[in-house]
């Protein structure tokens, strides 16, 4: 079964990519009711939706990002089509729906002034002060920037060399994190959330490899899912025992292998399922669907309407799949339009 799964993951990475932006914009909504304090049935649900997914799709994204990474590199090695298909497919996006939310939130809402704005819109606020609206474009660019790098080492074909050298990158970026957590807590504290997230990239890269070449990852699989529920235990009890090695694991550190659990089982049922036609549309929209939905709910939030409540939420959702869909079309339409004008550069 494990060996079906990781055969077919690529097949339906495109669902994927959709199964984890509906997840993700589902646990947003269960921050902020868990936020507002709602008890009863709202607070159950928020619970329980915390314990089987919370943040997984972002876990989920960001390997799918590592092994579609790997895919393209090992295609076509130029580091000028590769740079400029990764920023052609982000910076428009972010150029829309982050400039326009940074516009409304700092200059008309918040006025803030103009330097506040460019510090958020660049993302610079976000290691410098931790504000973490678009933290996942800040670290995304960073990563393309590295891939290349990366690429060399996770590429390498003696597959025993690649695998050690993998292993012990991960390793430092996890002993990184936890360095980092003990020297400079503060630090630590704004930009956590993008640091830890490097390993599911790192290990999206390696699968992407492994799938690309046809290696075997059944065994590396059942490790992930292995790892995963232990973490799930691990963070459990240090969410309800905060003393529980407190100092030593962190609660991001104990659901970090949970989201491959997920992913393997959703993988699975998309390829019995032969796909899904919607989660492959929300895939290809995920990017803009992400951007315009935290703009859209941070902005609904500063003006009161807040959104831990389920109408405003809908509403939400509702506005950014409409600016998505559109905006995607009309992106759609342009690379057309540049293609034709400029064939030789695709």
């Amino acid at each position: 079964m494990i060996k079906h799964i990781t055969t077919k993951l690529s097949d339906v990475r495109g669902e994927l990519f959709g199964f984890s932006i509906l997840t993700i914009i589902l646990f947003h909504y269960c921050e902020d009711a868990e936020k507002a304090g709602f008890g009863g049935a709202a607070k159950a649900l928020t619970t329980i939706y915390n314990l089987a997914l919370g943040s997984s799709g972002v876990e989920i994204f960001l390997f799918l990002s590592g092994m579609g990474l790997f895919y393209s590199f090992s295609g076509n090695p130029r580091l000028r089509d590769f740079f400029r298909k990764r920023l052609t497919r982000v910076l428009p996006a972010y150029l829309v729906f982050g400039g326009a939310g940074w516009l409304t939130l700092d200059i008309l809402l918040r006025k803030t002034g103009w330097l506040p704005f460019l510090l958020d819109f660049s993302t610079v606020s976000f290691w410098t002060e931790g504000r973490r609206l678009v933290w996942y474009i800040s670290l995304i660019l960073i990563l393309y920037f590295l891939f290349p790098l990366l690429y060399r080492i996770v590429a390498i074909p003696d597959r025993r060399i690649a695998g050690t050298l993998t292993v012990a990158l991960t390793a430092a970026v996890t002993a990184g994190c936890l360095a980092l957590r003990f020297l400079s807590p503060d630090v630590y504290d704004h930009i956590e959330i993008a640091l830890w997230r490097v390993l599911p990239f790192l290990l999206g890269a390696w699968y992407g490899r492994t799938a690309r070449r046809g290696e075997g990852f059944t065994a590396q699989a059942v490790i992930l899912c292995i790892m995963g529920v232990a973490g799930m235990a691990l963070a459990a009890v240090t969410k309800w025992r905060p003393e529980f090695l407190c100092g030593i694991f962190s609660l991001r550190l104990g659901t970090l292998f949970y989201p491959f659990v997920v992913m393997f089982i959703a993988a699975g049922v998309l390829s019995k399922c032969g796909g899904s036609r919607f989660l492959r549309f929300v895939g290809a929209i995920s990017l803009e669907l992400y951007l315009s939905h935290v703009m859209i709910r941070a902005i609904m939030n500063e003006v009161g309407l807040k959104t831990c409540y389920p109408q405003n939420y809908l509403l939400c959702i509702a506005l950014a799949a409409a600016l998505s869909v559109a905006v995607s079309r009309l992106f759609a339409r342009l690379r057309k339009k540049t293609e034709r004008i400029h064939p030789h550069d695709y």
